[in-house]
């Protein structure tokens, strides 16, 4: 099982989307909680600094949590300053963390510099080993993939996207595929983005603009006639793992047999460089 930790009204939101899945245990940090079990409130403070300062040591509350964690935030509210306070407290555990790039239109001028800040902070701790892997998540970029959204459906429509996107590339990683050429990557290429493929094209639609990738990942899931019956499918998916390779020097996939009616692809693409 996976523990999940949901910081502010973002990563709050996806943990609970997550939460409907049995593979995940779920924690949330964010002013306005109800304390319990799996909920620890933040109080709200004026002072930014108050936030990380005066917050209550985590350590008793994340007291026994799972090994593999998936620790969830987003840049820009007052509240991303306790992050470092709760890393701190999991710092032994095996640490994916998810960032959310909010809309930096939507953003005030103190909330930018914020956002710019915890940015540019997790992805040096992701460099220097810190954290597994760094996932950064644009929600700008996921508007673009779903054609444009009203002001009522942006924010359910994104989240929604980006976890059944995330779940089911944890699933995958989780099983046995037909067939595989997956390996470890450089111990140094730490920082990554995931996103969807059009299974026949190749066409990818990727969750963050990541620059200098070096790195891709291909999760083919097949619906279990074309596994049976398409003799050409493997060779299929090798032509389209040799044409990204002009793109990455690194290239890896794995084939899955599903019992969904139609295909799905999804990738990951990853790099050692800082992102601007």
């Amino acid at each position: 099982m996976t523990a999940v930790i949901g910081l502010g009204n973002a990563g709050c939101n996806i943990v609970d989307l997550l939460s409907q899945y049995s593979q995940y245990s779920c924690y949330k940090f964010d002013v306005g909680l109800e304390k319990g079990k799996y909920n620890f409130p933040l109080r709200e403070s004026e002072k930014l600094e108050d936030y990380e300062q005066k917050m209550p040591s985590p350590r008793a509350f994340l007291k026994g949590i799972e090994d593999d964690i998936l620790f969830i935030m987003s840049g820009g509210g007052k509240v991303s300053s306790c992050a470092l306070r709760i890393l701190e407290a999991i710092k032994k555990k095996k640490i994916t963390v998810l960032y959310i790039s909010p809309e930096l239109t939507l953003l005030s001028e103190t909330q930018a510099t914020l956002e710019r800040m915890t940015y540019g902070i997790m992805q040096e701790y992701a460099r220097s080993g810190l954290f597994n892997n760094l996932i950064l998540i644009s929600n700008s970029e996921i508007d673009h993939i779903l054609g444009g959204l009203t002001i009522k459906d942006y924010e359910t429509a994104i989240n929604q996207t980006l976890t059944s996107t995330l779940h089911m590339i944890n699933v995958y990683k989780n099983i046995k595929p037909l067939v595989s050429t997956f390996d470890k990557k450089p111990g140094g290429v730490r920082i990554s983005t995931i996103g969807v493929c059009d299974p026949q094209t190749g066409e990818e639609k990727m969750f963050f603009s990541l620059d200098n990738v070096t790195d891709i990942e291909y999760y083919y899931a097949f619906d279990k006639r074309e596994v049976e019956t398409n003799k050409n499918l493997l060779s299929e998916v090798k032509n389209n793992i040799n044409e990204k390779k002009e793109v990455a020097k690194r290239v890896t996939y794995g084939v899955y047999e599903t019992d969904y009616e139609q295909n799905y692809l999804y990738c990951i693409h990853s790099t050692s460089i800082i992102q601007q």
